[in-house]
Formats: C-alpha cells, structure tokens, sequence
C-alpha cells in the first residue's frame, strides 16, 4: 500500500474514507448531515450505505494499486467525481433536490473533483 504523496491526494483519500465509514456505518445520520430526510425516505439508508461502499472501493484502489493501475486509479477520481457533481446539477434542476441539499453534495463533489485532478498528475 502506498499513501498519496501529495497533500491534496492525502485530503482526497482521508475524505474518501471517512465519507465511506459514516455513511456504510451511519447512513442515517449521515443522510441527515446532507440535508436528506431518512424518515421520509426509508430506502435512503440503503442507498448511503452503497456509496459509503463505493467510496471505501475508491479509496482502496487509490491507496493499494500501484505501477500503470495506480495512474489510472487516480485519473479515475476527477472524473467520477466531476460525474457526481453534473447528476446533482441535473437532478436539483428537475426539483429533485432541495438547494440547500443539492449545494451541500454539489460543493463536495467540486472539492472531491479538484483534490483529484490537482493530485493526479503526482500520485499516478
């Protein structure tokens, strides 16, 4: 296992893995945290524990691939996250999600998008 070199791909992993953690582990709470009501929505904990799932894989492949796999794990995150970021726009454009929730997750996948493209370039 190799840790990221730089700082923002050290910020990206912890984040990654804390984010993964909270929402395999709490995912009501940590729906709450991003404004998301679970008892309004009781699969909501379903789907947070997945992308607490998604997120602890990220996190693994950025931490354990190395050589030609390790470059193309870390140019994967920008564009994973860059993904996230147009669905919630997409999705609070429709009405799906509230502003201030759709700011929430939008801002995190902004930051998540520009530690990623910021420390690929070193980490791969």
């Amino acid at each position: 296992m190799t840790l990221p070199s730089t700082p923002e791909g050290r910020a990206l992993l912890t984040a990654r893995t804390m984010l993964g953690l909270s929402t395999l582990l709490t995912p009501r709470l940590a729906s709450r945290a991003f404004g998301l009501d679970p008892a309004a929505n009781p699969q909501l904990p379903v789907l947070g524990r997945m992308w607490g799932v998604r997120n602890l894989a990220l996190a693994a492949g950025m931490a354990a691939a190395s050589g030609g796999d390790r470059a193309a794990w870390w140019r994967l995150q920008p564009a994973i996250d860059a993904l996230d970021l147009a669905v919630i726009g997409l999705e609070w454009r429709r009405g799906a999600v509230p502003g201030p929730t759709a700011g929430l997750m939008a801002g995190t996948a902004l930051v998540a998008t520009v530690l990623g493209a910021r420390a690929a370039p070193a980490e791969g």
